[in-house]
């Protein structure tokens, strides 16, 4: 059921269990490379030191502008454009590009680019600080405003899959112990930062990550080959398959930069399994698509165990090569929060409770494929 409420743009609304629980995922389904950050409305004071003058705008900005100074900042933090567009979740190429939009704003340039890469300018590393100092106050105001909201409300962001496949079918049961919840779940493959945005967690796949943001370890990463019973019996697949030559495979685009997952070419060099590259081969673009092609028998397709676990569990689909197929990927799942914030009890319900759901899930998983 989708609904409009004060002009914004809805959500899918779904009704668990009672009208006291509201449960509203935002699909991001055409993520635009360029967009980095974004607000309907806000006022923002900047003082900028170019050419030695200090140029003060105060006005309402247009969010390209916000979104270029958050470019900036980042860029000028994490030293490279590449260091900002892995923390924004964007490309660097767009990083680049909202650089030069906000130079062309302030007529004056504010990186020299090289071969080497970009170095600020003199008048860039001045106001470096302050700027960090501006979008810092930014993050408090969100949390005093999310701090005299409705102590019942949760904002957590997170991949599709986890939110589809994970999350979803597990929800029931944190209603057993919070009957009155309002929670909003973002689906985007974007780095979210907790420090300036609207968000109480986020279900983050990668490495642990550093103060001052905090993390609880829910699960690993796991790469499965899967198919259907049938599709398994009609190619005789086993544990003791050695090629995959004459075998549909289905391949999906990459959606992780995580370097430990594998495609088809280096997990059959990982399990000594002989595999060509055909050069006419169907690839979907979303793992979605690829599992529902699995699932319609017409092929084995590689994809994450998060996906498939439900699949994996009700016996619909198998692992035909055995379980030594199973390979876990360098990257895990974590519940990642930000250090200092007030919390409200049914925040700190909701992360007891997650963390819980994980550990039983990876004893699930262990029993499953046996690792």
């Amino acid at each position: 059921m989708s609904e409009r409420r004060n002009g914004r743009k809805p959500g899918v609304t779904f009704n668990l269990a009672s009208d006291a629980c509201r449960i509203s995922f935002i699909l991001k389904l055409r993520p635009s490379a360029n967009k980095l950050f974004s607000f309907d409305f806000l006022d923002l004071s900047v003082h900028l030191f170019l050419g030695g003058i200090k140029q003060i705008f105060r006005s309402k900005m247009k969010t390209s502008h916000l979104n270029a100074l958050r470019a900036l900042e980042a860029s000028l933090r994490g030293g490279s454009f590449r260091a900002a567009a892995d923390e924004l979740g964007v490309t660097t190429a767009a990083v680049g590009q909202q650089i030069r939009v906000l130079e062309e704003y302030v007529g004056s340039q504010l990186f020299v680019r090289n071969p080497s890469g970009a170095v600020p300018t003199s008048a860039a590393s001045r106001i470096a600080a302050e700027l960090s100092a501006g979008f810092g106050s930014i993050s408090s105001v969100l949390t005093e405003l999310r701090s005299s909201g409705p102590g019942n409300r949760l904002s957590i962001s997170m991949s599709l899959g986890v939110g589809e496949y994970w999350l979803t079918p597990r929800l029931s049961g944190f209603y057993a112990i919070c009957d009155q919840f309002d929670l909003r779940i973002d689906t985007t493959h974007r780095l979210v930062d907790l420090q300036s945005e609207e968000f109480d967690f986020v279900v983050r796949f990668g490495s642990e990550p550093e103060l001052p943001l905090e993390s609880a370890f829910l699960f690993a990463g796991c790469m499965v080959p899967i198919c259907t019973p049938e599709f398994a019996a009609k190619y005789n697949l086993s544990q003791d398959t050695r090629s995959l030559t004459d075998v549909p495979l289905i391949h999906v685009k990459k959606e992780t930069n995580d370097p430990g997952w594998l495609d088809w070419s280096s997990w059959s060099k990982d399990c000594g399994v002989e595999y060509q590259k055909r050069t006419a081969i169907p690839e979907f673009p979303r793992l979605s698509s690829g599992l529902k092609a699995a699932k319609e028998g017409l092929g084995v397709v590689l994809c994450g165990m998060v996906e498939t676990y439900s699949s994996l569990a009700d016996g619909s689909m198998i692992l035909p090569f055995g379980r030594s197929s199973a390979k876990l990927s360098e990257w895990s799942y974590r519940l990642v929060w930000a250090r200092g914030r007030t919390r409200s009890k049914t925040q700190i319900d909701f992360r007891n409770w997650i963390i819980a759901q994980a550990e039983t899930y990876r004893g699930d998983v262990e029993r499953l494929i046996g690792s």
